[in-house]
């Protein structure tokens, strides 16, 4: 995998089945390819389906690059058409839905804390890096 080039409809998919049916995530940017504490994530939203209510600690910068949507935080509507952009505050309950024809296609930005595949990808790295450097200086 080239590191510093791709095509997202390239970049193997991810499960997120427990967000809404048929969405489809793949991680851009994370620890994977160098960016250790954020992690860029491609989700696509089939028409009609939305991410139930929920929240968490952590921000999230959202970019619309497809489709329409719309982002709900804290009972505030804000339109996602493709081009747009948002922020979901920490702690703020929100939710992301479809309102267009079509698929939905949007970049959401979080910490890696925030992305349960980055989480678990950065501990397996700084686990593997540990015992390398265990290993030397014994």
């Amino acid at each position: 995998m080239n590191k510093n080039w791709g095509r997202i409809i390239d970049i193997e998919t991810l499960d997120a089945s427990a967000l809404a049916p048929g969405v489809i995530k793949r991680n851009v940017f994370w620890a994977e390819n160098g960016w250790d504490d954020f992690c860029a994530r491609h989700f696509i939203l089939p028409e009609g389906q939305s991410i139930s209510p929920h929240s968490h600690e952590w921000d999230h910068l959202v970019i619309s690059v497809g489709g329409r949507g719309e982002v709900e935080v804290e009972g505030e509507h804000y339109d996602l058409e493709s081009g747009n952009w948002a922020r979901v505050p920490g702690g703020a309950a929100h939710i992301f839905r479809n309102i267009g024809e079509g698929d939905f296609a949007f970049i959401c930005i979080v910490p890696t804390d925030g992305d349960p595949h980055a989480k678990k990808y950065k501990m397996r790295k700084d686990r593997s890096k540990k015992k390398t450097t265990e290993e030397i200086s014994e």
